[in-house]
């Protein structure tokens, strides 16, 4: 077995001193830009109404009563695509979500709220 580096040793020697309990956690911090903040908490809203839409996907898929490769027939693509889109968060782009949803049989529509206006676009409207 190696000998433990002198960066690795010195690590374990001060982790040893550390109790755990005593490390810093979820420690808030700042950044002097205050836009940074509110840039950092839309990004945060995106990346969960993504997250719940794609882990909706399969449930979706399941409720139609399909699995992974019947839809991928449907659709045209392979069971692993299905796949990889359903777990993927964060590379499922809006095609490919009208894709699935066509497939699927089901309907897609988008809300925009911009100020005081709402608009309302079907993307895909069910077989």
């Amino acid at each position: 077995m190696n000998e433990p580096t002198q960066d690795e040793a010195e690590l374990a020697s001060w982790s040893a001193e550390v109790a755990p309990d005593e490390w810093v956690r979820d420690q808030g911090w700042s950044h002097p830009d205050p836009e940074l903040g509110e840039a950092l908490a839309a990004a945060h809203r995106q990346s969960e109404a993504t997250h719940a839409i794609v882990t909706s996907l399969a449930e979706l898929r399941r409720a139609v009563g399909l699995n992974q490769t019947e839809l991928g027939e449907r659709w045209g693509h392979t069971q692993s695509f299905v796949s990889r889109v359903e777990r993927d968060v964060a590379g499922v782009e809006m095609a490919t979500l009208v894709g699935y949803v066509q497939a699927l049989g089901g309907r897609l529509t988008v809300t925009v709220e911009a100020g005081d206006r709402v608009f309302y676009e079907d993307l895909v409207v069910g077989l």
